[in-house]
């Protein structure tokens, strides 16, 4: 069989065979369902993990974890306000009962021992009130400012919690991390293995820009330090700091509460975000003045699979893309969302700096769910055409056999009166047999009249043979030249005869041989002719 190419113009005009086309047809329509299923589908986004998809899912979880940070953070912060309350009202009333002012308090061993015992109970309220990890107080002076270090060594109390069990603080034991340990020994409170006498404020991110804004600042202000590891500790920490600030401006020093990564993680613990791999992060946002965006995450804290994002601060540039952004150290790569935080009045870390709550992805996770997209729709349209090829060619089979069954028997003879039992094919065989008995009763018709015709020339031919015999001896001979295919002059001159009695000849023969032309009796004389050759 000739291969004749599937166009929609062959199926048009005919070329294909009927089983063909009925599959032909039966399939586009099928394959113009699927283009609208997998268009609704597309609309309404039923698809599994399309990017859309898993955009909506990190903003889902996005609000619930930023909405959580902001309660946790601003529990803590009220509590550090208040805090800051009572131990700037406790520095002044000291101060007033040893008679002393603020800037006694440096080298003055005495009466920061006063402080620290003073201060000790109020730290303790608030570390169990507040449900943080930590609380603190840094009195600016020190108590032997002839050492080397003494111009970052600030004396003070550092209360912590030693390792919590869960979000629950206010049971869990207190360790004394800084500060005099007779002042700790009249509490009794263990000592830290890593206690130091005096703080180290070179660790204190931004310590120095602090006390400088604290001064200009109004009351209340406060920030947050990037999470750093304490001193000897392997624990991750950030710190709410807070100035003291007396009735005249002076700065006293600062206080705080301190929020350690495990406790973060332990504060997050039950929210489960719906894709798997997605962590939660505290970080610091940064745009430099090219309008590059940089997201710190170790300046914060995350919550999530282990692992995912180093604990370590690490810088990744933000690219915004439609429905997520994706960011980049260079090596690692991942999708997410952020939002931003009001945490801290206080802008430290530069103007185009913030704190965000971000939802980060790794991108080997998005691709996997996206192939997984992929593949899932590609296996349902190749299950769905295996099916709508199958499906078209038994319908068409079904469609067409009565009616290639109803072509055959209508071509056997005798097939007159077989029915196909499709109404309309059998008026149309029908049709076509009233048909062919018209054309054969025409047929007759024809036949007969061209017999006639055939007899009344085969008449016309008789009498002019036997009227040969009536020409006169000089009409014979110019009737025998014509036979030899002379024409008029042509006789003349042979005959040295005028051209005037040729023609005079001519019409006598006309006249007797029952012909009205020499085109005429031209016919005859070759009808002679040629039954003489026969």
């Amino acid at each position: 069989m000739r291969f004749l190419p599937l166009t929609f113009f062959s199926v048009r005009e005919g070329k294909l065979p009927l089983r063909m086309r009925l599959s032909v047809y039966f399939l586009s329509f099928v394959l113009l369902l699927l283009v609208i299923l997998m268009t609704l589908l597309y609309i309404f986004d039923f698809l599994p993990a399309s990017q859309k998809t898993i955009g909506e899912d990190m903003e889902d979880y996005l609000t619930v974890y930023e909405r959580n940070i902001s309660l946790h953070m601003g529990n803590i912060v009220a509590a550090s306000q208040h805090l800051a309350d009572d131990l700037t009202y406790m520095v002044e009333n000291t101060l007033v009962k040893n008679k002393s002012v603020f800037g006694d308090v440096n080298d003055n061993a005495s009466l920061i021992d006063k402080l620290e015992y003073e201060s000790t109970p109020l730290l303790i309220q608030s570390l169990r009130e507040s449900r943080s990890t930590g609380a603190f107080i840094i009195f600016d002076a020190t108590l032997n400012s002839a050492l080397s270090k003494a111009a970052t060594s600030r004396c003070g109390v550092y209360l912590k919690i030693n390792t919590p069990i869960n979000f629950n603080t206010v049971q869990a034991p207190i360790v004394w991390l800084r500060g005099m340990p007779q002042v700790a020994s009249r509490y009794r409170f263990a000592i830290h293995n890593n206690w130091d006498m005096e703080f180290d404020t070179s660790s204190i991110s931004c310590w120095n820009e602090f006390l400088k804004e604290a001064k200009q600042s109004p009351k209340n202000s406060y920030f947050f330090t990037k999470a750093q590891y304490l001193r000897g500790t392997w624990e991750k920490v950030l710190l709410i700091c807070i100035p003291l600030l007396g009735k005249d401006g002076e700065v006293y020093g600062v206080c705080g509460l301190e929020i350690s990564s495990l406790l973060f993680k332990l504060a997050h613990a039950h929210l489960s975000p719906s894709l798997t791999g997605l962590t939660g992060v505290l970080a610091l946002r940064q745009q430099n003045s090219d309008g590059v965006a940089t997201l710190d995450t170790g300046a914060g804290f995350q919550e999530g699979p282990a692992l995912a994002i180093p604990e370590d601060s690490s810088i990744y540039k933000v690219t915004i893309e439609k429905d997520y952004n994706r960011y980049s150290d260079g090596n690692l790569v991942f999708v997410g969302r952020e939002k931003p935080l009001r945490l801290a009045p206080l802008s430290l870390f530069g103007e185009n700096s913030s704190w965000v709550a971000a939802v980060l992805l790794p991108q080997r996770l998005e691709r996997s769910m996206l192939m997984h997209r992929y593949i899932l729709v590609a296996s349902f349209l190749m299950i769905f055409l295996a099916v709508a090829v199958l499906l078209a060619m038994f319908l068409s089979r079904c469609y067409a056999a009565p009616v290639l069954q109803g072509i055959r028997n209508a071509r056997k003879e005798g097939g007159a009166g077989s029915t196909t039992q499709i109404r309309e094919l059998d008026e149309l065989i029908a049709f076509m047999k009233a048909r062919e008995q018209e054309l054969i009763r025409q047929m007759g018709e024809n036949a007969s009249e061209e017999q006639n015709s055939e007899q009344v020339e085969l008449s016309a031919y008789r009498m002019f043979i036997n009227q040969i015999e009536t020409l006169t001896k000089s009409e014979r001979i110019v009737f025998d030249l014509y036979i030899t295919g002379l024409n008029s002059h042509e006789i003349a001159n042979k005959l040295n005869l005028s051209i005037n009695t040729i023609r005079t000849h001519n019409r006598n023969i006309y006249s007797k041989l029952n012909v009205t032309s020499y085109k005429e009796m031209m016919v005859y004389i070759q009808m002679m002719t040629g039954r003489q050759q026969s």
